[in-house]
């Protein structure tokens, strides 16, 4: 299920630093008197009236002895009738579950198959009653046309939603197979999972009982949608709509992307790496793609995606330009997506509390396919990012354990926790193992739950077993248990030997008091860097490495590779090496930390260096933060002609409206319709309404009526021409 943040969609999140998590209901694994084994359900849609009619068949498996009623989740909608075979059974709703009399008590192993008639009667479910208020639809939901989108319905099943459109076992760890058939106005089109299997036309009917066979005498169609695979019930969709469908193969997989009719011509602009990305996970995973097709649907209501079997869920801002392309790109949550296909779909967490087998394997591989796509280095900076996602959310609201079987709602457990740290969890896990020990492990899993709901224990298990070392320690220490190393480091070189003091200083919210971690450090010279590698296996640990030259600056983790916080003093000298020498990550904290020493003719001079010369974007727009008081107009104006990245030209923009805001008033004018970013253009216009005058007002309004991702030109003109207005 994807974020939010960079999103990676989270919802549910608690409500603050100081709610007591292990408050909550404690969750074991769960215990069924029944096995689901098909649903074949069939809706009538009735998008006028904002109200639907269904009926689900469900062939369930007695798992034991002497049952004598049938629990079922259902909510929102009315039960009119259930019956075995031709028999009606007696039942009642209660507190969200149908509860069911047999005509005789059931025994273990006999298959049963209840038929459910029911009906919406036009009620929806509130997300927000469900601890879901980042969304807009839980269960079944109908949208208005509007004047960016046409009218649709759609389903959101994750994490309890099925139970609002279709009576179910609504829990990850009974699967099923399906078939979804759907009913719609003759103009729709409906998507579902696995592979439609028929579409029929139903004819008018005249008085006399004739039907009209016509070209568009339709009065509805019948879609019929089938997987013949186990799939659990948060993963069942249906969305239907007036979409228009490109067809996209990946081998002889079918894969098809459905937009709304007005974004058809952007389509290829966010679905375009779909194939790439299906090689690059199979590589990965080492299993071919497990399901008889992709597709990927935008809608809205949904801020990020959700990985429904066989058809992804994406947000309506997915789609973008070619322009939009280099600042708000798909392939990050395509990817992610993507990777629950394998992730979440074809294994899926035995519960709730451990989904960070789902979301930190899917967001492990956003990492991995950006390296691959851009290179190390941004794939450093990606995963930097995450790293500081989930500090965010540990400094500011909470820290608690990956695998936490505490919460009132499942959706708690979506969170920074497991996304990003995750991620960050899973690729200190690969430096440990080895890429070829990794990539093993993870075939072997995924082989050996295919279509199961295996648990934490499960993965820990095969981990060792693969990487014929007994790893418990780590997945204790970092996915059952909360937090992360806090290290104090300092380094003394004396008589030919440099001293290294780590010091632990982590402490209390169930964090451990001492990590054991394998760590590297790199001591940087002026023609090379020697790297070595140490054990911290105690709170305070000493470090001695004989050395005949005292290194300019020495790194600790010089590949970022762990999911540390250092606090390490390093004298201006260093800095002013560490800006030049180390990796994207190193000079981009060096870049940042220079900042104090601004009145230092030295340092002054390295960073303008650095904001225009260093190979890096993200080194450069941090140095451009820091040196930003300190540069002429002369100087910002050679930088915005020189820097292609976005992120930097929208820094020099902000700097210069700032410290220059004259001449940057000028660049401004001159260069707003030429910019070929939109994040430039939405940051020139903010600052047009800072320093600008009445003049600026027509340009503004034409380009407040000009498409942009996310709105994101209009929000700014908006809000700039009221400033205007207002002055």
């Amino acid at each position: 299920m994807k974020q939010l943040f960079a999103l990676f969609i989270l919802i549910g999140l608690a409500n603050s630093q100081t709610a007591d998590l292990y408050k909550r209901p404690f969750h074991g694994e769960p215990k069924f008197d029944i096995d689901v084994l098909h649903y074949d359900i069939n809706l009538k849609i009735n998008d006028h009236e904002k109200s639907f009619y269904g009926k689900t068949s469900i062939e369930f498996l007695i798992k034991r002895s002497n049952v004598d009623t049938v629990r079922f989740d259902t909510e929102t909608f009315r039960v009119t009738g259930v019956y075995d075979d031709t028999s009606s059974l007696s039942y009642y709703q209660q507190n969200g579950s149908l509860i069911i009399k047999p005509l005789s008590p059931l025994y273990k192993d006999e298959k049963r198959t209840y038929t459910i008639h029911y009906q919406s009667d036009g009620k929806v479910a509130d997300p927000s009653d469900y601890n879901m208020g980042g969304v807009r639809v839980l269960g079944l939901g109908f949208f208005d046309e509007s004047e960016d989108n046409p009218a649709l319905v759609q389903t959101h099943s994750f994490p309890e939603g099925a139970r609002h459109w279709f009576p179910s076992n609504d829990h990850p760890a009974d699967k099923a197979t399906s078939s979804i058939i759907t009913t719609v106005r003759s103009d729709w089109k409906v998507l579902a999972n696995g592979v439609l299997k028929s579409k029929t036309t139903n004819w008018k009917k005249l008085s006399n009982g004739m039907r009209i066979r016509t070209e568009g005498s339709g009065d509805s169609t019948t879609y019929n949608w089938e997987l013949n695979l186990p799939n659990s019930t948060y993963l069942y969709v249906m969305v239907a709509g007036p979409f228009e469908v490109i067809q996209d193969y990946h081998g002889d997989i079918p894969m098809s992307y459905w937009v709304y009719p007005k974004d058809k011509k952007y389509a290829k602009h966010s679905f375009h790496r779909t194939p790439e990305i299906m090689r690059f996970f199979e590589d990965e995973y080492g299993v071919p793609y497990p399901w008889p097709k992709m597709d990927q649907i935008t809608i809205p209501g949904i801020g990020g995606g959700a990985e429904s079997t066989t058809a992804t869920i994406l947000g309506e801002k997915t789609i973008h330009d070619a322009k939009a392309e280099k600042d708000f790109p798909s392939h990050w949550l395509v990817a992610h997506e993507a990777a629950h296909q394998w992730w979440g779909d074809y294994i899926t967490m035995q519960n709730w509390h451990h989904a960070w087998l789902n979301e930190s394997f899917a967001t492990y591989g956003e990492y991995l396919y950006s390296s691959f796509l851009y290179g190390e280095e941004e794939g450093k900076i990606n995963l930097w990012k995450k790293k500081q996602s989930y500090l965010n959310e540990y400094r500011n609201r909470y820290s608690r354990p990956m695998m936490h079987p505490y919460w009132e709602y499942p959706n708690q457990n979506f969170d920074s926790h497991i996304y990003p740290r995750g991620a960050a969890v899973l690729h200190m896990l690969r430096q440990i193992v080895g890429d070829n020990k990794f990539k093993e492990f993870q075939e072997v899993f995924l082989t050996k739950y295919a279509f199961g709901n295996p648990n934490t224990n499960d993965l820990i298990d095969v981990v060792n077993e693969v990487s014929e070392k007994d790893l418990t320690w780590f997945f204790k220490q970092w996915v059952l248990s909360a937090g992360h190393p806090q290290l104090n480091i300092a380094s003394k070189w004396k008589d030919d030997v440099l001293t290294l003091n780590v010091n632990q200083t982590q402490i209390g919210r169930k964090t451990p008091t001492k990590y054991f971690l394998p760590a590297k450090v790199a001591f940087y010279y002026k023609n090379e860097v020697i790297v070595d590698e140490i054990l911290i296996d105690r709170k305070r640990s000493i470090h001695r490495f004989e050395m005949k030259k005292e290194p300019l600056f020495v790194r600790f983790d010089p590949d970022n590779d762990l999911l540390i916080e250092v606090d390490q003093q390093l004298s201006l000298n260093a800095l002013l090496s560490k800006v030049k020498r180390d990796n994207v990550i190193g000079r981009m904290e060096a870049a940042t930390e220079l900042s104090k020493f601004l009145d230092d003719p030295k340092t002054v001079r390295t960073l303008k260096r650095i904001a225009v010369h260093d190979r890096s974007w993200f080194a450069r727009n941090a140095a451009l933060k820091s040196i930003g008081s300190e540069m002429s107009s002369k100087e910002f104006l050679i930088a915005y002609i020189r820097e292609k990245h976005s992120q930097p030209r929208r820094t020099i923009i902000s700097k210069m409206s700032a410290f220059h805001s004259e001449d940057a008033l000028k660049l401004i004018r001159k260069y707003l319709n030429r910019d070929d970013s939109y994040i430039v253009q939405a940051e020139m216009i903010k600052q047009l309404g800072n320093i600008g005058d009445k003049s600026d007002i027509s340009k503004i309004e034409t380009l407040k009526k000009e498409w942009s991702p996310r709105k994101i030109i209009q929000q700014s003109a908006t809000k700039s021409l009221l400033k205007l207005k207002d002055n």
